[in-house]
This record gives C-alpha cells, structure tokens and sequence, in this order.
C-alpha cells in the first residue's frame, strides 16, 4: 500500500481509476506540455498511468497522485522517481519532479507539495541527495526547485539523449539538495 503524504492544501495518495481520465486530458494538452518534447496519445498516457501506479504500489516513494484537499480534484503528480538516463553524468539518481495540469499552477500547490516531498525523501528514505532537472525555458518549475531549496548546479547541465536533436526542450538545467 502506497505511503500517503499531506499538506494543508494537497493529498499525495496512490493512482486511482478515477485519475485515469483527467490524467489522459492533462497530457493531451499543449499548454500544460508547453516544455515538454511533444503530447502524449491516450494510449501512452494511459501505460505511464498504470506504470506510476503499479510503481508506486510496490515501493515506498514514487510520483504520487496529487488531489486538492477542498475539491477533491485530481491535480497531477508529485513525487520522487528513480532515474537512470545513458550518459548523463549525475545518473543514476532520484528526482523529485512534478506534473500539474494548468488550473491548478501560479497558485502555490507544486511549492508546498514538493517541500513535503523532499523532506520525506530526505528525513524518511534518507536519501543522500535529490536532483531536480527541467528543460532551460521552464521557469516555472526552475522557480519551484529555488522554492524548495534546491541550488542550481550548472557544471550538470546536459542534452536529454530522449528528447531529439533540435527539439527546443532538449537541454535541461539542475538542482539538487
């Protein structure tokens, strides 16, 4: 069973069917991908839906489902993943990363989420240090890292090898504890 983590504003639980729906939406849609390499299809929102969830069931951290506590509203993901990308020179490592659908940004909720979140990471899994890495224009989540108190660390800077050649998005700045 997946570890709950609250907040005063945000629930982070376990992937429900209900999220399956409004998740599918979050990713088909351009703005709320703006930094990402492109949208995704149903069909592969819905295996990464299952993935995040059969994920997080089995380990005691992983991207969790977020809801607002007053709606009751699926919100997108919070959490920390295990990553290991070919090349890159931090890798392996654990992220703490987000995901919001775009009602739900500039009002607080990824800043107050991630800070539980990290300190979970750190004081619960002890972790030694947690990384945070976004494409070079997302300023959003860039201000989010400094919110949390993640410091920039330039000398790590690399070309996602998923993300093409060209696309926009391919250089990707991080943080980390």
């Amino acid at each position: 069973m997946a570890i709950e983590l609250n907040t005063p504003r945000v629930l982070l639980r376990a992937w429900q069917e209900s999220d399956l729906e409004p998740w599918i939406a979050l990713n088909s849609d351009a703005e709320n991908l703006r930094y990402f390499p492109r949208t995704y299809t149903a069909e592969e929102s819905n295996s990464s839906f299952n993935r995040l969830r059969d994920r997080l069931n089995e380990n005691p951290f992983g991207l969790w489902a977020v809801e607002e506590k007053s709606s009751g509203e699926f919100m997108g993901f919070i959490g920390l993943a295990y990553q290991e990308l070919p090349d890159v020179s931090f890798m392996p490592c654990h992220e703490i990363g987000w995901r919001l659908d775009k009602k739900y940004w500039g009002k607080g909720y990824a800043t107050e989420a991630a800070k539980t979140v990290l300190e979970f990471g750190l004081k619960d899994l002890a972790l030694p240090i947690i990384y945070s890495y976004t494409a070079l224009k997302n300023q959003p989540s860039i201000n989010v890292m400094r919110k949390i108190g993640l410091r920039e660390r330039p000398e790590l800077t690399f070309e996602h090898p998923n993300i093409p050649e060209g696309n926009p998005v391919k250089t990707h700045l991080v943080y980390s504890t």
